[in-house]
C-alpha cells in the first residue's frame, strides 16, 4: 500500500495526481518551481481582460473525468459553441471546411479535385510512414496539403516527411465524399464535426487547475521549489534537492511530470548512457504567446483562427472574449497570437517588442485588426509546449523509458513526462487511473495509449 506521494511538477497532471491521492486519503506533497499553479493551463489577467496559454477548450470525451470537472466548477462551467476558421485563399473559411468555403477560396474546381482525391483515397495504397502518408492517404492531396501539412509543419517545426502519423488530427474526421454532396445539396445540413461545440469555465481555462489546486490542502502545495537533483541509493529516488531550500525525504512514491528531458538531465549518471543519449534527441516545441488588446467590440465569432500560411509567424489566433464574456470589458476585445519556436531559432531570438509589431503587422495583413486599434500587448514563453514526435519518436521514448525503469519508486505522468500530446481530459483520466492502480506494477504509466490531437 502506498503510504505517500510526492509529486513534481505543479501543471494539469501533477494537480489532477494530487487531487485524486487526496481523494483516495493518500498524503501527498506537490513541488513547483513557479509562483503559480497550472501549468500550460493558466489564465492570465491584463486590466480588465482575461486570457490564457493556448487556445484551450474543454471537450466531454471522457464521461468520468467531465463528471469530475462539473463537480469541481458547478455552474461555472458552460457550454459554448464557437467554430473555427482557417485563412485559405486570402479569407477566412468554416475549419474543418465546407463545400461553401471551398467554393469562395477556391472555386467549383477545387471542390471537383477534393471529392477527386477523396474517391482515391478510398483505393488500397502504400502503407503510410509519415503523417505526410497519413494525411494525403486520409483526406486526397488537396485537403492534406492545404489544411492539414503546412499547419503541422509550422506548428511542429518540422517537414510533413518527417513527422509521425501519431500527430494525425480528428479535426477533418468528417469530411468525406458523402459529407461534400449532403452539405452541397443541402446546404442547412452540416456534419457534427464542423459544429465548435465545448465546455469552458466563465472566469477562464485557469479555474479548473485552480479547482483542483483548492481540492488539496494548502500545505501539500509547495511553490517557489525548483527541483536541482534527486538523490538515489540502490533503486529509489530518496529525496529531491531544490534550489536554494534544503533537500526533501521522498518516503515513497515520486510521480514525475517534469519534461521526461529535464528528468533524464537531473537524475544524471543514475540513467544509462543510452536512455541518455536517447533522450538527448528528443525535442520540445515552444511558443511566444502575444496577447494583444485592441480598442473593438468584437474580431470575429470564432472560438480558433488557424493560419497554415508558412510565410506568416503567427499559427493560431484566439479572441478569449468568444469562450466567455467575462474574458473582455464590453466596449473592448483582445486576441491572443501563438508563435511557435525552437529554442535558439530565429523566431526564439526575437526580441519582444520586434515579435510585437511582426505579429500585429501579421494580424492587420489578414485582415483582422487595424494596426490603430492596439492599445497595448503583453508577451509569455510557454517553453516545452509541444513533445515533437518525429519519426522515430515512439522508439526513442521506449528507450528512455527503459533506462529509468529500474527506479522502482519513479512513474511518469503528463504531456512532457510521457512525451504525449495530450488534453486536459487526458491528464484527469490518467492521474485518476494512476491513483487507483497504486500499489500494482503492472499498472506503472510509462506509455499513453491516446493518439496526439493538436489541433
Amino acid at each position: 500500500m502506498t503510504r505517500s506521494l510526492s509529486v513534481v511538477g505543479g501543471g494539469p497532471a501533477g494537480l489532477a495526481v494530487a487531487h485524486y491521492a487526496t481523494r483516495a486519503g493518500i498524503p501527498t506533497t506537490l513541488f513547483e518551481r513557479s509562483a503559480e499553479l497550472g501549468g500550460l493551463c493558466r489564465t492570465f489577467q491584463c486590466g480588465a481582460h482575461r486570457y490564457d496559454a493556448g487556445a484551450h477548450r474543454f471537450h466531454d470525451q471522457d464521461p468520468e473525468s467531465t463528471a469530475d470537472v462539473r463537480a469541481l466548477l458547478g455552474t461555472r462551467l458552460v457550454a459554448v459553441e464557437a467554430p473555427s476558421r482557417i485563412y485559405d485563399g486570402r479569407r477566412f473559411i468554416d475549419f474543418p471546411p465546407t463545400p461553401l468555403g471551398m467554393l469562395l477560396s477556391g472555386g467549383i474546381a477545387q471542390i471537383g479535385r477534393v471529392a477527386r482525391d477523396l474517391v482515391r483515397s478510398r483505393l488500397p495504397g502504400p502503407p503510410c510512414v509519415s503523417f505526410a502518408d497519413f494525411a494525403i492517404a486520409q483526406f486526397g492531396e488537396t485537403l492534406a496539403r492545404r489544411f492539414l501539412i503546412h499547419y503541422s509543419e509550422k506548428l511542429w517545426g518540422l517537414p510533413a516527411e518527417q513527422l509521425s502519423p501519431d500527430i494525425a488530427t480528428r479535426r477533418l474526421s468528417g469530411m468525406t465524399l458523402r459529407s461534400l454532396l449532403v452539405e452541397l445539396l443541402a446546404p442547412r445540413r452540416k456534419v457534427e464535426h464542423i459544429d465548435g461545440r465545448f465546455l469552458y469555465p466563465l472566469g477562464g481555462y485557469g479555474e479548473l487547475p485552480a479547482a483542483l489546486a483548492a481540492s488539496v490542502p494548502a500545505r501539500s502545495l509547495r511553490t517557489e521549489h525548483d527541483v536541482s537533483g534527486f538523490e538515489v541509493r540502490d533503486d529509489r529516488i530518496t529525496a529531491i534537492h531544490l534550489k536554494g531550500r534544503p533537500s526533501v525525504e521522498v518516503a515513497d512514491r515520486l510521480v514525475s511530470t517534469l519534461p521526461v528531458t529535464v528528468l533524464v538531465r537531473l537524475l544524471g549518471d543514475v540513467v544509462p548512457e543510452t536512455a541518455r543519449r536517447a533522450a538527448g534527441t528528443l525535442r520540445f516545441r515552444s511558443v511566444r504567446l502575444m496577447f494583444v488588446r485592441l480598442a473593438r467590440s468584437r474580431v470575429s465569432p470564432s472560438a480558433s483562427l488557424y493560419l497554415p500560411d508558412p510565410s506568416l509567424c503567427v499559427a493560431r489566433v484566439t479572441e478569449p472574449k468568444n469562450r466567455s464574456p467575462h474574458m473582455a470589458p464590453a466596449h473592448e476585445t483582445s486576441l491572443v497570437a501563438e508563435v511557435p519556436c525552437f529554442a535558439g531559432d530565429p523566431l526564439a531570438k526575437l526580441s519582444d517588442v520586434a515579435l510585437a509589431e511582426r505579429v500585429t503587422d501579421e494580424l492587420a495583413g489578414v485582415g483582422l485588426i487595424a494596426p490603430r486599434e492596439v492599445l497595448e500587448w503583453r508577451h509569455h514563453l510557454l517553453p516545452n509546449a509541444y513533445p515533437v514526435y518525429a519519426l522515430d519518436w515512439s522508439r526513442t521514448v521506449a528507450a528512455v523509458v527503459a533506462g529509468l525503469r529500474p527506479l522502482r519508486n519513479l512513474d511518469l505522468l503528463g504531456r512532457g513526462g510521457l512525451f504525449f500530446y495530450s488534453h486536459l481530459h487526458d491528464q484527469l483520466r490518467l492521474g485518476r487511473e494512476f491513483v487507483r492502480h497504486l500499489g500494482r506494477p503492472e499498472a506503472r504509466p510509462d506509455r499513453a495509449e491516446s493518439r496526439a490531437e493538436p489541433m
